[in-house]
């Protein structure tokens, strides 16, 4: 543990140091104040070592604390940082995904809202005001197919919040219909 990560550690560690050498008092941590030198001297000191024993049991232990926080150097930005990155990937991958799959599931209602246009136009009357009507509906189908097959999910949303913007009012009394809806039909 180099000396910046030992001084910017001392707080965090004066509990683990006061385990392991406990003759250190809270005035001498005070006095040491996060050198790794004065550490040294005042290990040596009060435990009567020689100033190489002291420094080597002061690197193992330092090295046991680094060991004990996981390799992050003893500063926990390295990991932090590395977590929040590998989470922001993880979310745009994850958004990405949804992405594909909201385009898929467009491409495939588009794909049975042209057979359903197929299915009407088949069995629609040759003539009158039904045969009117179900070309009608048939043509409708097969344009909201075709546009739902052509377009992806953003550009998708970007058509439906342009229509809400431009129709506000209708498009709060069809989210009204679509709720009382779906509520009556989990009524039953």
């Amino acid at each position: 543990m180099n000396q910046d990560i030992f001084t910017g550690q001392w707080k965090q560690m004066r509990g683990t140091l006061k385990s392991w050498w406990g003759k250190l008092a809270d005035d001498d941590f005070e006095r040491i104040g996060g050198q790794k030198d004065k550490l040294i001297g005042w290990i040596q000191e009060k435990y009567g070592q020689t100033r190489e024993q002291a420094q080597q049991e002061v690197e193992w232990r330092m090295k046991e604390y680094e060991d004990s926080l996981g390799g992050r150097g003893g500063n926990g930005t390295t990991n932090a940082t590395e977590v929040v990155a590998g989470m922001a990937a993880k979310a745009q991958e994850l958004g990405a995904a949804a992405v594909s799959t909201a385009s898929e599931a467009a491409t495939a209602v588009g794909a049975q809202i042209g057979s359903l246009a197929g299915v009407i136009r088949d069995h629609a009357p040759q003539d009158g005001a039904m045969a009117t009507a179900a070309t009608a509906v048939a043509g409708g189908l097969e344009s909201a197919s075709t546009y739902l097959k052509e377009k992806d999910y953003e550009n998708l949303v970007t058509d439906l919040t342009a229509l809400v913007r431009s129709y506000p009012v209708q498009a709060l009394l069809v989210g009204v219909g679509l709720v009382y809806l779906l509520a009556r039909g989990t009524k039953g």
